[in-house]
């Protein structure tokens, strides 16, 4: 039966919990005179407190024991989504580059082409890092994500594409579920050996950058990916069976999804009045029909004058070249929109609106918009 830690940073400190985390999984044996890939979530230039990156003190934490194993070499690195800024400058606000005391590494320098197995894409520009690695630590943050309803470990992966080309990605599927059985291929090019998810400072709401920070205080840990997005799933107060990745890696045999089924090594609880992105019944009925009328399914952000600031952000990142100026402002183009919520992910100023598809429907209908 696969386990899952669920440890309490209230009541204990961080490198206390990394020492049991690395004791119950025999770290020292499995990675001493290894090469090993540190993989945080540094989605872009946003401070710890933000929630939207993964806790610095949870990188130095992993990163000092890692020296005391005695690894053969420890690189700290992801593939940012903000493609038009230096990664350490992103990892200088984060606070990771600080933390990963000398081992960062802009992982985006030597890419290699593998293949995939994949119905979308036959080959795939990954990090060479990723490949060359023998152990890898993958440290997602406990997040909701506005399109694939949770951010966590199998997402987190995600971010060994290379930055511009994680964006091109969105135009090879037309629905919520396509998209999330991509996210499952580029996953399985290289499991993760162990995952740390940072629950200190989590996001609740339209994550995972514009959301509300939630104070949850909380590392959790496996060496399954998918049974630990299932707690988390499950600390949110949603079914794991009711996302798209856990459905999709369950078919694979990727992990188990039950709860009763996971060894909860623990307290889990679920957080009460977590908000997660709109999961009722027009958005599943939305979700379903968008392969069979994707142009009418889909739903257009907006942008909130009063909070943009005209950084053009959301223009550089749209695979489709949807988001242009408007009136001094950038607008979306409905019919070239693939509803891939890439503007509103990277806008720094939480000025891009996701509305719900009631009311889009209303937008398009009533307001010719």
């Amino acid at each position: 039966m696969v386990q899952v830690i669920i440890s309490d940073t209230l009541n204990n400190e961080i490198s206390k919990i990394i020492d049991k985390i690395f004791e119950r999984y025999e770290i020292e044996n499995r990675i001493r005179d290894k090469r090993v890939l540190v993989k945080p979530n540094i989605l872009g230039p946003f401070p710890p407190e933000r929630g939207v990156t993964t806790d610095p003190k949870l990188i130095s934490a992993i990163v000092k024991n890692l020296k005391i194993c005695k690894a053969k070499e420890i690189i700290v690195g992801d593939n940012s989504g903000s493609i038009h800024f230096d990664p350490l400058k992103i990892a200088k606000v984060t606070g990771i580059l600080d933390a990963s005391d000398g081992c960062f590494t802009n992982i985006a320098k030597e890419v290699i082409e593998v293949k995939v197995n994949s119905k979308y894409i036959d080959k795939l520009f990954v990090s060479k890092p990723v490949i060359e690695a023998d152990y890898i630590i993958n440290v997602p943050k406990f997040k909701t994500h506005s399109l694939t309803t949770i951010t966590g470990a199998i997402k987190n992966m995600f971010g060994i594409i290379p930055g511009g080309k994680k964006a091109q990605l969105h135009t090879l599927t037309r629905s919520v579920n396509e998209f999330a059985e991509l996210l499952v291929d580029i996953y399985q090019i290289r499991i993760p050996d162990l995952n740390i998810m940072d629950a200190i400072i989590g996001m609740e709401g339209v994550g995972p950058t514009n959301g509300e920070p939630r104070i949850i205080n909380k590392i959790i840990a496996s060496d399954n990916g998918i049974s630990l997005d299932s707690v988390m799933a499950t600390m949110m107060g949603l079914k794991p069976e009711s996302i798209e990745l856990l459905q999709i890696a369950k078919k694979r045999n990727l992990g188990e999804i039950d709860i009763s089924k996971i060894d909860i090594d623990g307290k889990l609880e679920i957080i009460s009045g977590y908000k997660t992105p709109n999961n009722g019944l027009l958005q599943k009925i939305r979700k379903a029909a968008v392969p069979y009328i994707f142009n009418f399914a889909k739903i257009k952000p907006l942008v909130d004058h009063n909070k943009c600031k005209r950084c053009e952000r959301c223009i550089e990142v749209c695979p489709v070249s949807a988001m242009n100026l408007k009136n001094s402002f950038p607008e979306a183009d409905r019919k070239k929109c693939i509803s891939c919520f890439c503007c509103e992910e990277h806008c720094p100023y939480g000025a891009i609106i996701l509305p719900s598809w009631q009311r889009d429907l209303y937008n398009r209908l009533i307001r010719g918009k």
